[in-house]
């Protein structure tokens, strides 16, 4: 079990998260960052979200 996990704060404009079911913020156990954007694994499975529609990336340790 991982040692930490995160809440990805997404910024409340446009329609993507509304066509993925996704709200924020975004609990994840793992997150990967890229050029473009992260990549978030969850229980649910992965997604991409680019720089721009992140707000706040929150570490916190698991059970907190």
């Amino acid at each position: 079990m991982p040692d930490n996990e995160y809440d990805v704060y997404l910024v409340p404009t446009g329609k993507r998260g509304e066509e993925q079911n996704i709200v924020s913020p975004v609990a994840a156990t793992d997150v990967d960052f890229y050029e473009t954007g992260i990549w978030v694994r969850r229980k649910g499975g992965r997604n991409f979200f680019p720089y721009e529609q992140i707000r706040t990336i929150r570490e916190h340790h698991s059970g907190q």
